[in-house]
């Protein structure tokens, strides 16, 4: 206490010696007599809207709902929770699927398919039109899904190989976090091919 009046009567008496022209409010500061800082915003917060239970369902930090094919029921219920665009990545030949499209128009959201055949879709081309209908204008928060989930994880991992140049490794990690399993052997063998013809990458693990 003895010392924090002290120094605050060496302020007063510095604002004396250096007259009217230096104002009191431009000196020094103790430390102890500064007002406390606010605490910095929190970073990485999760704003993805909440998990709708379709099939295989994660959901991700960057607004994704990932999972297999949605019901009606649950195309109602991702509209309620805040979403806002609707990707699939079915062919427009596969059975199970009909109607959402208008059901997902009907309900005011935006409906973009990328065909992906199987393993035979896992293309370059597919990785970077997945990251160009990602980043359009208010697309998320959006649910990206096939009809188990699969072909979803494996393009996502492509993708952050191909457009986010992330490792080889890291690539795979991220599909199995986001629950691959049946093409992972495929999504190996494509990053394989791409490493051949890019030595610039790093492709320790899958040669």
């Amino acid at each position: 206490m003895l010392h924090r009046e002290i120094s605050v009567l060496g302020l007063v008496l510095a604002g004396l010696i250096l007259g009217a022209s230096t104002p009191l409010s431009l000196l020094p500061v103790a430390a102890a007599d500064r007002a406390p800082e606010k605490p910095s915003a929190p970073t990485n917060i999760d704003e993805t809207p909440p998990l709708v239970p379709i099939p295989n369902a994660r959901v991700t930090k960057t607004g994704l709902l990932i999972g297999g094919q949605p019901t009606p029921e649950q195309l109602t219920a991702i509209r309620e929770a805040g979403y806002r665009t609707i990707l699939t990545l079915r062919t427009d030949a596969e059975r199970g699927d009909e109607g959402e499209e208008a059901t997902v128009e009907r309900l005011g959201m935006k409906f973009v398919r990328i065909p992906v055949a199987g393993a035979s879709g896992l293309t370059e081309a597919n990785a970077r039109a997945l990251a160009k209908a990602l980043g359009g204008q208010d697309v998320l928060p959006a649910v990206l899904h096939c009809a188990s989930g699969q072909r979803v994880s494996a393009l996502l991992g492509l993708k952050a190989f191909v457009v986010d140049r992330v490792s080889a490794t890291a690539a795979i990690d991220l599909a199995k976090s986001l629950g691959i399993t049946k093409l992972e052997a495929a999504l190996r063998e494509r990053i394989a091919e791409i490493c051949k013809s890019d030595k610039s990458r790093s492709c320790e693990g899958v040669q």
